[in-house]
């Protein structure tokens, strides 16, 4: 690896240090921790350092730069036993390719939706919405509570992040991508809109080793909350909401090795990425924490049959992830399955397909 290189790496990591807050809020970008793309997704999320399709665009998007066509990805997900939809698209292109440098761009959209939430803070008539056991008119704590599906007010969660990324070739080894993204969330009448910066690079140290980086959310995310929340305990019967979330910086580092079998007409891999988060999470919330900073472990493995099938392993917060892909000339389908036992399994299936 160059010098300038290196110093180029350890100002990256350095420049994540600065900007995290002492403040802010837990878990408030949380749905965009989840990726896409099923390939990446089977292998445990250890992808930043491969990033060699469409779904760079959320893993590394500086892998972008070393695409040699345009690629369409769609991914769908059904998520703790359907309760949860989350969809992904992915859009990546070349812009030109002269005297050694690669520039790409790409756009993605990530959409989770979550259906039928029962809202039953504004239900405050006695007999109807509750036992009122001392007769005063108004639910007190302790006093049974009434279900009544036709009063209840049934509301959706959307949220939904659309990235537009760039990415940029240093020289044959090394690339930078930069990614703009806009956050809005809704549910019921309460909605949120924030914008955000990721930075990124992909460097090749040896033709098997890559490393990856990405800071994602690097000067921080704000995330602006307006509308109306109903409530019995408001004199109007509702409250005004107008607060502020921020999300962290991310730093998601990596390194990936891939070893050819030639006896076997085909190539392994293995990926192994680390998530260092700065929320002060718990340790029974992530693999492991050091004060305020915290990570997340992610382990990945593959066998590539001739270009054409490969089969995928995984670990992701613990739990085995495991898939398997086809690609045929240009088009590619794959398949990845989550394990949790806690609540349910994830099944996630993503297709893409190359042109010029």
């Amino acid at each position: 690896m160059s010098k300038s290189t290196t110093i180029l790496i350890i100002a990256l990591l350095l420049s994540a240090a600065p900007l995290t807050p002492c403040w802010g809020t837990k878990l408030a970008g949380e749905f965009l921790t989840t990726g896409f793309g099923a390939r990446a997704l089977a292998m445990g999320g250890a992808f930043v350092s491969i990033a060699d399709d469409a779904s760079a665009i959320y893993w590394n998007p500086a892998g972008l730069a070393r695409l040699e066509m345009s690629q369409l990805l769609l991914m769908h997900s059904e998520r703790f036993g359907g309760l949860v939809d989350y969809n992904c698209f992915g859009f990546s292109r070349p812009l030109s390719r002269a005297d050694g440098v690669a520039v790409a761009g790409g756009i993605g959209l990530v959409w989770l939706r979550v259906s039928d939430i029962a809202f039953t803070s504004h239900l405050d008539q006695p007999g109807e919405d509750f036992i009122d056991s001392n007769g005063n008119g108004v639910w007190d704590p302790g006093e049974r509570r009434l279900w009544r599906p036709d009063r209840v007010r049934w509301e959706s969660d959307n949220e939904i992040a659309g990235f537009l990324s760039y990415a940029r070739s240093l020289n044959a080894k090394t690339s930078l991508g930069l990614n703009a993204k806009l956050i809005w969330k809704e549910i019921a009448d309460i909605s949120a809109l924030g914008f955000g910066l990721d930075a990124a690079l992909l460097h090749e140290v040896s033709h098997n080793w890559r490393i990856g980086l990405n800071i994602q959310d690097l000067t921080t995310t704000p995330l602006y909350w307006d509308g109306w929340y109903y409530s019995s305990e408001s004199p109007s019967g509702k409250y005004k909401v107008s607060t502020k979330e921020t999300i962290y910086p991310t730093v998601k580092l990596g390194s990936s090795y891939e070893l050819p079998l030639i006896s076997l007409s085909g190539k392994i891999g293995f990926a192994l990425d680390c998530d260092f988060k700065f929320e002060g999470l718990k340790d029974d919330e992530v693999d492991f924490s050091l004060g305020k900073m915290s990570g997340d472990v992610h382990v990945g493995g593959f066998y590539d049959y001739s270009n054409t099938i490969r089969v995928s392993l995984g670990l992701d917060h613990k739990r085995l992830s495991a898939g398997i892909g086809l690609r045929i000339s240009r088009f590619s389908a794959d398949y990845a399955f989550w394990r949790d036992a806690d609540i349910d399994n994830t099944h996630r299936i993503s297709a893409s397909v190359n042109f010029q």
